[in-house]
């Protein structure tokens, strides 16, 4: 089973809707405004079902997304895996649902969640002023394409790290890709409650590179956040245990809402 090349981008009609508000949210709020003072309870009335619809929206985007996803890596993990084998990758995924779980959904989503993740994989479970928080510690497959779909055929991972070479400008890409399980694990939770699921890219993505090799390794990448500044393109050069923390932002009005967060590393 080709476990990646399958798996396709899912812009969903509600998503568009979410980043055309997003766009014209100054121009609604005034329109709004007039509407209420010119007829309050008819136009309340009128419109209260929209803005529930869009509210309920919202919050279903964020469940269905990690919040985090917290990825460590080191370079030799890189060099390994051009050679041909497979390095299970620590990762930190947060869930954070705007609501109390008193029917313990999220501990029913934990038990389907096992199966499509790493067996040593961490939950932990914790209450906070604006809902529930869901921390899953575990590892994904990072390696070549052809390599990871092998892998996938007896282990189930919901996400990759995908390893590729870039011939013509000689860099090599890793980047975060879902496999078909994560459509597995979203359908099942989704039978749960139409409110969990699982969805990427996270609304940040935090690829944190350490580099363990002997000679410096340069990294880069494109529209990014580093020690929380905005980059439109990031460039580094790493010396033996140094390190770069870059973070990409998924949120809907971020181009990381549509395609999957990629490094860029050279070794010279």
């Amino acid at each position: 089973m080709d476990n990646l090349n399958n798996t396709t981008l899912n812009i969903t009609e509600i998503s568009y809707s979410l980043q055309e508000v997003t766009k014209k949210k100054n121009s609604c709020m005034i329109y709004f405004l007039i509407k209420l003072l010119n007829n309050p309870m008819k136009y309340i009335k009128s419109k209260l079902k929209v803005y529930i619809s869009l509210f309920l929206g919202i919050i279903f985007l964020s469940a269905c997304t990690p919040s985090v996803v917290d990825i460590s890596l080191y370079t030799s993990d890189v060099e390994v895996a051009l050679e041909g084998e497979i390095v299970e990758v620590p990762v930190r995924a947060s869930f954070t649902t705007y609501s109390d779980d008193d029917d313990g959904d999220l501990e029913k989503a934990t038990i389907i969640s096992e199966k499509y993740l790493s067996p040593d994989s961490v939950f932990s479970q914790s209450t906070g002023d604006w809902g529930e928080t869901l921390v899953i510690e575990t590892t994904i497959p990072l390696g070549t394409l052809d390599n990871l779909n092998r892998y996938l055929a007896s282990n189930n991972r919901v996400a990759v790290l995908l390893v590729e070479v870039d011939e013509e400008y000689g860099n090599i890409d890793v980047s975060i890709r879902p496999t078909d399980f994560s459509s597995a694990l979203n359908s099942e939770l989704s039978d749960i409650n139409f409110m969990l699921g699982f969805e990427l890219p996270a609304d940040d993505t935090n690829f944190r590179l350490i580099s363990d090799s002997r000679n410096d390794v340069v990294v880069n990448a494109t529209a990014v956040f580093v020690s929380e500044k905005p980059y439109l393109y990031f460039e580094k050069t790493l010396k033996k245990r140094g390190e770069a923390e870059i973070v990409f932002k998924g949120s809907t009005d971020s181009v990381y809402s549509e395609i999957y967060p990629v490094i860029y590393i050279y070794f010279p």
